[in-house]
């Protein structure tokens, strides 16, 4: 049944709507409501946990993501649902995923974290690693300074935060650092009044970037926000601002372009209070499911006005605001049932967090198996990982490098190939030693082809030269392939009588001998240079063969290629 058509009688206070979608139905009756907040808050700590572990990116594990384009007001939603003041710049506010944590708690405090799952070209990380952003927090205003140098940290891909956590200056966010990244700024929120909840904040998608930026920023956000809305389990939470016409709006465009996700998006409308006067019919008729629809319907909420943020109102009256706005201003306040119900932060919040517990109630089975069905593959890659160094890592390496110094001695020295060599056809089975002496061999038969070629006769005499004459000179000088330069003997002659000086009769000078071997070694120095890139090249291979094979067990701690550069 559609909300447009329940009945006040298929409420529950304080609970969404009661209706069927995708997740199930709602629950009923106020003596279910304390099982059912407990039961939910379980299960989004069970969620919470388990995007600890980075297991998300091997599966797909329920989440909400808010999506929207810049500038719709997606930050003061976040602000009036968490209680949180978030920073907000010139242009675009959120550069990285804020990953956001609520739960209802006796007393406030807030904990912000490090998530990081990808390396700065944005590929998967072995494993994600979490690291905590300072102190828990329990001064409210602290917390925007702090997801302020959080962010920073990110997008430097410095896993050191320490100095960022001391930096109280503005960091210019272009000059060595990256525009946008994958990994997560985690906030978990603990409080009275605070909703259970569990969202993702993406970057808002943009259509341009100022003067100096860079234009590949569009795509890249937009791949973003693409990389988790394609995920079967993501409840997509679509951000509209009343204040731009929805057509002009991007993210509408990029969400529901694929028509598939319409039974797992809530659309809400933000910014109520600045559409202009006589301009409410469209919005209200979105409000009521009957313009643009979506399964699970929208909702409107009102967030602090330019004067509130800047007179920095409290979360409370905040709230108050905005419910005294739906209460008083027509035409929020003359909707009806049920449609009243979908107006205030408070109710959106209590929506996502029951489609959420839902959603993760009813794949909760599915993930357990498909751990399971992984667990033995991931213990037997365990199994094959170093034992964990306690005492003296600096040890361990030295006795590590020792080791493969002396593996490489002995491959350089000279070492049998393997039995598989001829199978594989590998250089490296075949043995270091066996490619370089193919080398040198090589070598040596392209020095010998210029060895230079000897002729009995003279250069004028071509045409008189006989079989017999040729069969005679082989016998002195065989050619075997030669391609050296060729000397006749009148060529010779001739050299060597202008280049007598006070010799005696009969003698010539040595410059005579030097000429013909300098004319005939000239390509041996190109030669000679040939051959040492070939085995300088054979030797690089076979190290870092040597390297990859040695140190194979070390691979998560980037060994290989440190030891690869030295």
């Amino acid at each position: 049944m559609s909300s447009s058509n329940s009945s006040a009688s298929d409420r529950v206070p304080g609970s969404p709507l009661r209706r069927r979608t995708q997740f199930g139905t709602t629950p009923s009756g106020p003596a279910y409501m304390e099982t059912y907040t407990t039961r939910r808050r379980e299960l989004l700590n069970v969620l919470s946990r388990l995007h600890d572990t980075g297991i998300q990116n091997q599966l797909d594990l329920p989440c909400v993501a808010v999506v929207g384009s810049q500038s719709v007001g997606k930050s003061s939603l976040i602000e009036s649902m968490s209680g949180l003041t978030l920073p907000r710049d010139v242009g675009t506010c959120t550069r990285c995923p804020m990953e956001c944590r609520l739960q209802s708690g006796p007393t406030w405090s807030c904990s912000v974290s490090l998530r990081f799952e990808f390396d700065p070209r944005g590929r998967p990380l072995g494993s994600a690693k979490v690291v905590q952003f300072g102190p828990r927090i329990t001064d409210r205003d602290l917390v925007e300074g702090v997801i302020r140098q959080a962010q920073r940290a990110i997008l430097s891909n410095v896993q050191d935060v320490d100095e960022f956590l001391d930096q109280t200056d503005e960091v210019d966010l272009i000059n060595g650092f990256q525009s946008f990244s994958k990994n997560c700024v985690c906030v978990d929120v603990q409080g009275p009044g605070v909703p259970d909840l569990y969202f993702y904040d993406l970057p808002g998608i943009i259509a341009n970037v100022a003067e100096g930026g860079n234009q590949r920023d569009i795509k890249l956000v937009e791949e973003l926000v693409k990389s988790y809305i394609k995920r079967p389990n993501c409840i997509i939470l679509l951000v509209v601002s009343c204040e731009t016409d929805y057509e002009n709006q991007g993210a509408p465009r990029l969400v529901l372009r694929n028509r598939g996700v319409l039974h797992r998006t809530v659309g809400v409308l933000t910014k109520v209070d600045r559409i202009e006067p006589g301009g409410e019919r469209k919005w209200l008729k979105m409000l009521r499911n009957e313009l643009n629809r979506l399964d699970n319907g929208w909702f409107c909420v009102k967030q602090r006005d330019p004067a509130q943020l800047l007179a920095n109102l409290p979360w409370d009256d905040a709230r108050d605001e905005e419910r005294k706005f739906f209460d008083e201003t027509p035409p929020w306040n003359s909707l009806g049932q049920p449609h009243c119900d979908r107006v205030g932060s408070p109710a959106l919040s209590e929506h996502l967090g029951w489609l959420l517990a839902r959603l993760t109630e009813a794949k909760l089975p599915e993930v357990y198996t498909l751990v399971m069905e992984r667990l033995p593959v991931v213990t037997r890659d365990l199994a094959k990982l170093p034992v964990q160094v306690h005492d003296s890592p600096k040890h361990t390496v030295t006795i590590l490098l020792r080791g493969f110094s002396r593996l490489v001695s002995e491959h350089v020295k000279g070492k049998p190939p393997s039995s598989k060599a001829q199978k594989s056809g590998s250089s490296f089975d075949a043995g270091l030693r066996h490619c370089i002496n193919k080398e040198y061999d090589q070598f040596r038969h392209r020095i010998h082809r210029t060895a230079p070629q000897f002729c009995p006769w003279a250069s004028g005499q071509l045409n008189t030269v006989t079989p017999d004459m040729e069969q005679e000179a082989s016998k002195l000088d065989a050619s075997d392939g030669r391609c050296g330069p060729v000397f006749f003997i009148d060529q010779i002659k001739d050299l060597a009588e202008r280049s007598r000086t006070k010799e005696l009769p009969g003698n010539y000078p040595f410059s005579v001998k030097s000429d013909l071997i300098q004319d005939a070694t000239e390509d041996w120095r190109k030669l000679a240079t040939d051959c040492f890139e070939k085995v300088e090249a054979l030797l690089r291979d076979h190290v870092d063969e040597l390297v990859n094979r040695h140190f194979k067990l070390y691979m998560h701690g980037d060994l290989p290629s440190i030891v690869s550069e030295i």
